[in-house]
């Protein structure tokens, strides 16, 4: 099965949606409560049909999506795995087996990160970290840029891996590049990313960290996290 990892580019009007609408969210019911959702970072899973087959979440859940029908998939590949923000409600399947029904579905950049001699110029436009935590194979990014309607370029450079002489610990040194496009620094908005780790399996293990710099109007700041 496919990743997909071109999603590295954000928009600021529609956060790049996977699915152009969700017909089970409609209700003419002016008593109609809409439902608590479960808001999270997770990949979702299609068919050879295109459709949404499946949600693996960061936990290592496996949940099928039972309103598969009702979600549109315009734009999406076949047999492909999407890293997404997602909001479902837990579920019975048929079965009786757990599901997920799911009400919205944003996709989230997941590029690999790439040196950086493969870009022609290194973007570095300043931002602020909100939140960040190891998920699963992910290290998930919340961050707040100022924005207007613009298209902003987001990627993860690799500078390198060291290793320390005292504990025999690595730790990966990693870059966040931004390019604002020329945007308007109008107004705050929250930019989800996943930095996958699965590539570094061979390379990190526990108690290596991560240490990836953000640029902010102060300078680059570095966040650690253990791997």
């Amino acid at each position: 099965m496919n990743r997909n990892r071109i999603l590295f580019f954000w928009e600021i009007v529609s956060l790049l949606p996977l699915a152009a609408g969700l017909t089970s969210c409609s209700n003419d019911d002016d008593n109609y409560t809409y439902p608590n959702l479960l808001n999270e970072f997770a990949d979702v899973a299609t068919g050879p049909s295109a459709r949404f087959t499946h949600l693996l979440t960061d936990k290592g859940e496996r949940l099928p999506v039972v309103n598969a029908g009702e979600i549109a998939t315009e734009g999406v590949t076949p047999d492909t795995v999407y890293r997404t923000m997602v909001g479902y409600v837990p579920v019975l399947t048929e079965e009786g087996t757990s599901g997920a029904q799911i009400y919205t579905l944003q996709a989230i950049a997941a590029p690999q990160p790439q040196p950086s001699s493969e870009f022609a110029e290194v973007k570095a436009d300043p931002l602020e970290m909100q939140s960040i935590w190891r998920g699963g194979n992910y290290l998930n990014l919340i961050l707040l840029v100022k924005a207007q309607k613009g298209r902003h370029t987001f990627h993860f450079i690799e500078d390198s891996v060291t290793v320390s002489a005292s504990t025999g610990h690595r730790t990966l040194y990693l870059r966040l590049y931004h390019d604002a496009n020329d945007d308007v620094q109008a107004y705050t908005q929250k930019v989800g990313l996943s930095l996958p780790l699965s590539g570094y399996s061979g390379t990190l293990a526990e108690g290596d960290s991560i240490e990836i710099r953000i640029p902010t109007p102060q300078g680059w700041e570095p966040w650690v996290r253990g791997y």
